[in-house]
């Protein structure tokens, strides 16, 4: 244990980790403070005050005289792991994909633009350069989760403009040229959305995450730039303390 961290929260992360991996699933009893107690060396105060703050989060629900439970959710959202966790390889739908979402997209933009000041600064290349812009609406069972908007410089992707990426995984084409981004540098704010982005994620007024990604390949080459918007009611960002 890191005595640097009050034990009930490394408790509380204990359970969380158990719940994210599938050990405990939606619906399944968890084990009771006296058992937990015993299992992990600490006394049942500190059990209880980290089921506590999983209860209060939504995680867990105690039922009485039953026990307490991990909480079912009629409206799954994603979990997007732990905020300092910036080595997560996977691309949007595999990471989804993996926690069982039925994901669709839905291609605006897909074109070779000339790169601007920003997006030169970014992918670390010059201005005026060749980029390929590819902006998607993503869907989740057939409701609009995110607007995902990448940058990519053309040279390391030629003949992308080809594909049909409502139908193709983007990180796979970029697999076949060598440029996967399997390394990421990135940053979350939370944000009222602009009226286009409302509009087209129908999040009714609601706050977004607003994400940026600088993508490397495995050579440490810039290979994407990215923006997405996620709303804010279909998916958690969980940060450990």
């Amino acid at each position: 244990m890191d005595r640097r961290i009050p034990l009930y929260l490394q408790i509380k992360n204990v359970l969380l980790d158990r719940i994210d991996s599938g050990e405990l699933l939606p619906g399944e009893r968890i084990d009771s403070e006296r058992e937990l107690a015993f299992k992990y060396g600490v006394n049942r105060q500190t059990i209880r005050s980290a089921i506590n703050v999983l209860i209060e989060d939504g995680i867990l629900v105690k039922i009485p005289k039953k026990g307490t439970y991990v909480a079912k959710h009629k409206q799954r959202s994603a979990s997007w792991g732990t905020f300092e966790n910036i080595h997560e390889k996977r691309g949007f739908t595999e990471f989804l994909k993996a926690q069982g979402f039925n994901i669709g997209s839905k291609v605006l933009i897909a074109e070779k633009i000339e790169s601007t000041r920003s997006i030169s600064l970014h992918l670390n290349i010059n201005v005026g350069d060749t980029v390929f812009c590819l902006e998607r609406i993503r869907y989740s069972d057939g409701e609009p989760f995110s607007l995902e908007i990448a940058y990519i410089p053309y040279k390391y992707v030629e003949g992308i403009e080809d594909y049909d990426f409502s139908k193709v995984s983007l990180y796979d084409f970029m697999d076949t040229r060598g440029h996967r981004p399997i390394r990421f540098k990135r940053s979350l704010i939370l944000m009222n959305p602009s009226e286009r982005i409302e509009k087209l994620l129908e999040s009714q007024g609601q706050p977004v995450y607003s994400f940026q990604y600088i993508g490397y390949d495995n050579d440490g080459n810039v290979s994407e730039y990215a923006q997405s918007y996620m709303r804010s009611d279909k998916g958690t960002y969980r940060f450990r303390i």
